[in-house]
């Protein structure tokens, strides 16, 4: 083979080597560049599995209000016990005639007590206060401490027209499910709320709904609270007409019974029906020969 063939080969050679070379870097690349793609994907997918889990897993249900304010034959009073006494408590908790509270003390006395929750306002609480010093009737209000912070002023006329004042947590949370240590919160902001605009404190506690497990109810007794339920729901949180209302009064009361009614938020914020009920309640309770108490002098009477 002549020198010139050789070197013809030569170069045909290497320039197929250089090819074959740059093909194979091509491919590593290509190859690199892949994987790095299919990496990526993988993170991503990664990445996606914990708001997928998330997703799926069950998230907390927002707290909702109970349909039904208080079971039938729940203590209508709650006397405070010794701090972390919870047997105490529980016999306290059961003291109860056909679930209307404690039998009455004085024979041939017929007492009865109204209460109004969740105020004060500046819409209703003051109609309903017209109506009770209308017919002479003292009453107790079941104080917020949201509300209390608004309006301190409405809270100043309850008292000085010689209603009764209770706490009723600061914000109606459902305390049951709440540590202890938040139960004591909701109950101590309320108590300053009250002690700020009127200068003076309630021994007096009404647990939102009417939810009291042993939990609150050691927390009522660590603040040395009378924890107050309820013998009669008139439902007036529910739109309930005047005339049901008034039907159930007929049917539930009992001597030293004690009667829930709001004085603030209802169905679409409306009470319109407590207002135009109140005055056939009392007259219908007054006829019967009933005595309009406030909780605390139902309280000294059962002593």
């Amino acid at each position: 083979m002549g020198r010139k063939k050789l070197l013809r080969l030569a170069v045909v050679t290497a320039v197929m080597l250089l090819g074959f070379g740059i093909y194979s870097s091509e491919k590593a690349m290509l190859t690199d560049e892949r994987q790095l793609t299919v990496n990526a994907q993988d993170m991503s997918a990664a990445a996606e599995v914990p708001a997928m889990m998330a997703e799926k897993s069950p998230t907390p249900a927002k707290e909702t209000a109970p349909d039904k304010k208080a079971p039938a034959g729940e203590t209508a009073v709650l006397k405070p016990e010794p701090e972390g006494n919870a047997d105490a408590v529980k016999s306290a908790s059961q003291k109860t005639s056909n679930g209307q509270g404690a039998a009455p003390h004085k024979q041939g006395v017929k007492r009865v007590a109204l209460t109004f929750d969740d105020g004060p306002d500046k819409k209703y609480t003051p109609l309903i206060l017209d109506e009770l010093k209308k017919r002479e009737v003292k009453a107790t209000f079941f104080v917020v401490g949201i509300q209390v912070a608004k309006y301190g002023d409405v809270l100043k006329r309850i008292t000085a027209e010689g209603h009764a004042i209770g706490n009723h947590s600061w914000d109606h949370a459902d305390l049951t499910k709440r540590t202890p240590e938040q139960v004591a919160e909701q109950i101590g902001k309320t108590d300053n709320a009250i002690h700020k605009a009127l200068g003076t404190g309630t021994d007096l506690f009404r647990p939102p709904y009417g939810a009291a497990d042993d939990k609150v109810k050691k927390a009522a007794a660590a603040a040395h609270r009378h924890l107050v339920q309820w013998t009669v729901d008139t439902r007036d949180w529910a739109g309930t007409t005047p005339e049901e209302m008034l039907e159930k009064v007929k049917k539930q009361t009992k001597p030293d019974g004690i009667i829930l009614m709001h004085c603030f938020g209802g169905k679409n914020g409306k009470l319109d029906n407590t207002v135009e009920a109140l005055p056939k309640m009392i007259d219908y309770l007054k006829e019967e020969g009933y005595t309009f108490v406030t909780v605390p002098e139902l309280l000294a009477e059962q002593v």
